[in-house]
């Protein structure tokens, strides 16, 4: 299932649901490191291997199952993630974290109004 597919009450359950186990994840710097090489496959890896807990929620959370009894079984497993990778709205929610931050400028150079 995808982000967008969640809808009405259900959304307004899984987001609040999904807020701690993909906060643990973006905190993460070799994560954030990570994302800007854009290799899929280095990701998953760190995400399974360093985040299986969140991981594991946030599948289950999407694919509307309860976390606390949710087994995918090992061929599922990694389908699955690259599917929650090659979302859009999982790539524009871990991907905003860039935007975010204050870059070196401040701004747009603007023309000074001041009379000589």
């Amino acid at each position: 299932m995808k982000l967008s597919e969640i809808k009405g009450k259900e959304a307004l359950t899984v987001l609040a649901d999904l807020i701690d186990p993909v906060s643990e994840i973006i905190k993460d710097e070799k994560f954030k490191a990570l994302l800007k090489t854009k290799e899929k496959g280095s990701i998953a890896k760190y995400l399974l291997t360093n985040h299986d807990k969140n991981v594991i929620k946030i599948l289950a959370l999407v694919n509307g199952e309860d976390p606390e009894t949710y087994e995918p079984n090992l061929l599922s497993l990694p389908l699955m993630l690259l599917d929650l990778m090659n979302d859009p709205d999982v790539i524009n929610l871990f991907g905003s974290q860039d935007q975010t931050k204050e870059s070196a400028s401040s701004g747009p150079a603007t023309e000074n109004t001041e009379a000589k």
